[in-house]
């Protein structure tokens, strides 16, 4: 059971899960058997509609691959095949790249770096979205306000003219556990979103890394709002 409250605007969740990677470290003693290995969703007949599987090395995330399973009254596959793929840099996910690879396209559409400070604290992204004659560039930089708090400027850039853009900025607020309980906007209170928690730890918690990442948005949809952040860094919501 979920309780989301959002104020001015409705928003549609989708909780999914869903290289070159630094092995010299590979975080806490956490064994892969204790991480999700498949999900399927299926439509209202019971027929599969997508199944998203994962890999990992320890507890470290390699990849994942979502797929539709769509066919054609004539028998044909018209779904999608989206695989993700992270890179890390010891602890902390640097890199998360997505591909086309219906039809064995593996085309590159979407590629995100992420940086951090000397704590390890999320500091920036910048994710590039690639279109046939340009790409579309999304840079987040966050500044720590205090403990509970950091603070959020989103930009947008257009190869077309590399107009830096101002879209958004507004403050996370963290509880004591680091879950996220509060976005707000800075230019007017009266657009954020509150988010409760139970008891019980996501599965997905416990890959390496996720719970430095505030923003995440994976295939199909590829959305991402200013006041609905990756929730499966934290616990389960309500």
């Amino acid at each position: 059971m979920k309780k989301l409250v959002l104020f001015f605007g409705v928003i549609a969740i989708v909780l999914s899960s869903c290289s070159e990677n630094n092995d010299s470290e590979v975080g806490p003693n956490i064994p892969s058997a204790n991480l999700v290995k498949k999900i399927v969703k299926f439509y209202s007949d019971g027929k599969e509609h997508t199944t998203t599987t994962f890999a990992y090395k320890g507890n470290k995330i390699v990849s994942e691959i979502v797929k539709e399973n769509r066919i054609t009254p004539i028998g044909g596959d018209v779904g999608y095949i989206y695989k993700t793929e992270y890179a890390y840099t010891g602890n902390v996910i640097t890199n998360i790249s997505v591909k086309n690879d219906f039809s064995n396209q593996d085309k590159l559409i979407i590629n995100t770096v992420y940086t951090y400070d000397g704590n390890e604290n999320l500091i920036a992204s910048v994710r590039e979205q690639y279109f046939d004659s340009y790409k579309f560039v999304v840079k987040i930089l966050y500044t720590k306000i205090d403990k509970n708090t950091k603070q959020y400027n989103i930009f947008h850039i257009d190869s077309r003219d590399n107009i830096e853009n101002p879209i958004e900025n507004g403050k996370i607020i963290f509880d004591s556990n680091g879950n996220i309980i509060k976005m707000v906007s800075l230019a007017s209170d009266n657009y954020f979103s509150s988010f409760e928690y139970d008891t019980k730890f996501n599965a997905k918690k416990n890959i390496l890394g996720f719970n430095k990442i505030v923003f995440f948005d994976l295939p199909p949809t590829f959305n991402m709002h200013p006041y609905l952040p990756h929730l499966e860094r934290s616990n389960v919501v309500l």
